[in-house]
């Protein structure tokens, strides 16, 4: 594997970080946190041990039950907000998000800010790629760092670190495979773990070491230390995962909206989906499309290209236009693109693959910056009308009746509130019986519908 001097190395790598963030910082949102980022700053609100214990958290059988009544999610969203149930402020995803999360909502920063601080973790992904790839990173790196999935997901969620643990896993299980050493295995094991504690999508992770595990026949007691590696990862970062059975309300809740709901991400079709990714990013899919023709299975990449393959297969479900949730395997495919294609670039003359090589950089840093440029940085003005309106109106600790949508941002910024949540256009009858409201407001804006007399 070809190196540089350490000191040379920091500094060519200081390039594309500077870039990355000059480019991702442009993106970053003032807003008021919104429906998922207000859920998740609430549990970081709860502290290190509640997220590492899961406690408070609804016990597994009440879970069931309260998911099987007829009104099952109006119950779990009203035990969630009068039992500060960690595990479901998380939204079902393991806490390794929250322990970066944490430290810094303690800052006293604003939501710009606070967002701007969690940029640390796709950077880190940047650098994973950097030192982990064999030969000089140009590719790899320039597509993950202006890769629309990357450069539009600024918002406070776990998938970043996600494409973190994924990218670092990937990476050191191609090494092991490349190598034949055992400690880049383990290592990768030791990462899956973290993983595992980050989203549940996870299992197409852990599914792809196992695979690659039988492929290179590796021995019995190399499967029981790395079993024994991987539980001792998660027992040591979220042990109510085990001992709580946390990761049965995860993947309960993941196998629920994937086969149960209708839409749950959205209303886009599956056309819809891919045209939205392939005409936001172009520059990125052609490139990928050249790798797929140079053909994925050079220089021993399968345990990558598997794990694409049975990422995209795991996430066919996932109809939706959000960038964030192409993290889960665009990230991959972008280092399996870059690795593809670099080492065919030595079939050229030196001026002809600096001229291609700087082309593609040029190509696709202008294209991500035409992007970020006209991207509206007040993309839901509601957010800050509503919580105006609250302001402006002494409403801080009164009793609402609000759409399901505000509910969650209600809650953080004024947890002195009492708040039901109705999901339509207006509230039914029947979400107002028992619950008299000091105000209700509507869906189309932040004014109030006056409140129906008891």
């Amino acid at each position: 594997m070809a190196s540089l001097p350490h000191g040379r190395g920091s500094v060519i790598f200081g390039l594309p970080l500077a870039l990355f963030l000059l480019l991702i910082t442009r993106n970053v949102s003032p807003e008021p946190y919104l429906y998922d980022e207000a859920d998740y700053m609430y549990a970081a609100s709860l502290g290190f041990a509640a997220n590492w214990s899961d406690t408070p958290s609804m016990p597994i059988a009440d879970f069931m039950r309260a998911g099987l009544h007829r009104d099952g999610r109006q119950v779990l969203s009203e035990r969630i907000r009068s039992g500060n149930d960690v595990l479901f402020y998380r939204h079902f995803h393991g806490p390794l998000f929250h322990y970066f999360l944490i430290p810094v909502s303690r800052l006293g920063l604003s939501e710009h800010g606070v967002r701007l601080c969690m940029l640390a973790i796709p950077a880190g992904t940047l650098a994973v790629i950097y030192f982990l790839c064999p030969l000089p990173p140009i590719l790899p790196a320039l597509l993950f760092l202006t890769s629309y999935s990357v450069i539009f997901s600024t918002e406070l969620a776990p998938h970043q670190l996600f494409a973190l643990c994924s990218v670092a896993c990937l990476l050191l299980l191609w090494k092991a495979v490349d190598t034949g050493r055992r400690v880049f295995w383990y290592a990768s094991v030791m990462v899956s773990g973290l993983a595992f504690c980050t989203l549940e999508v996870a299992f197409v992770l852990i599914l792809t070491l196992a695979i690659c595990g039988v492929i290179e026949c590796i021995d019995g007691k190399c499967a029981i230390k790395s079993l024994a590696l991987f539980v001792g990862t998660v027992m040591a970062v979220w042990p109510a995962a085990i001992l709580r059975l946390s990761f049965v309300k995860s993947y309960a809740v993941m196998a629920y909206l994937a086969l149960m709901r209708e839409a749950p991400w959205g209303h886009a079709g599956f056309i819809d989906t891919w045209h939205a990714r392939i005409v936001d990013s172009p520059l990125e899919w052609t490139l990928i499309a050249f790798a797929l023709l140079a053909g994925f299975g050079k220089r021993r990449l399968y345990p990558i290209g598997l794990f694409v393959v049975l990422m995209l297969l795991a996430t066919l479900r996932v109809l939706t236009s959000t960038p964030r949730y192409s993290l889960t395997f665009m990230p991959a495919l972008d280092v399996l693109a870059g690795l593809t294609l670099l080492p065919s670039l030595g079939t050229l003359r030196r001026p002809a693959s600096f001229a291609v090589v700087a082309l593609a950089i040029a190509g696709l840093y202008a294209s991500a910056w035409l992007q970020v440029a006209h991207q509206s940085h007040n993309s839901n003005p509601r957010s800050t009308a509503v919580l105006t309106y609250i302001h402006q109106n002494r409403l801080e600790n009164k009793t609402l009746l609000v759409p399901q949508a505000d509910l969650p941002a209600l809650h953080y910024y004024f947890p002195g509130m009492r708040l039901r949540g109705y999901p339509g256009a207006e509230p039914s009858i029947t979400e107002q019986e028992g619950f008299t409201p000091d105000s209700i407001l509507s869906t189309g804006d932040s004014r109030p519908i006056p409140a129906s007399k008891p």
